[in-house]
């Protein structure tokens, strides 16, 4: 199975923390009942803003460069890194860089992409 992130159709999350969210595999989508994947594409100065989620996430930096934080501590991120945030870890990556960030995420189990949806818009609501 693959999933061509240029042809699937994003969710634009509303500022602040305005990003593209395109789901990849989810059982909703009928193409896996293991995992939830969705890329995450951030512009440059934008953040996931700080959020958590009831299972772990495992990220992939695919492209761009800027900043995890987790707790008191933020690392620098760049391509071809990997962060993972476990289950109900406040987490936040903030796109530091003049490209856009292009995040795979993976959370395991599977989340509902309808859930991941509305946890970013909530963020964003609650960010202003």
């Amino acid at each position: 199975m693959i999933a061509k992130v240029w042809e699937v159709k994003g969710y634009k999350v509303p500022p602040p923390t305005e990003r593209t969210l395109k789901m990849l595999f989810s059982p909703e989508l009928g193409n896996t009942d293991k995992v939830t994947v969705l890329a995450s594409l951030i512009p440059p100065g934008g953040t996931t803003g700080l959020h958590s989620h009831d299972v772990d996430e495992i990220i992939y930096v695919a492209s761009g460069r800027g900043v995890h934080v987790e707790g008191d501590e933020e690392h620098p991120v760049e391509p071809d890194m990997v962060l993972y945030a476990p289950a109900k870890v406040a987490h936040e990556v903030r796109n530091t860089g003049d490209e856009t960030i292009k995040l795979i995420c993976v959370f395991v189990p599977p989340l509902k992409p309808s859930e991941v949806i509305m946890k970013a818009v909530e963020a964003a609501k609650g960010s202003t």
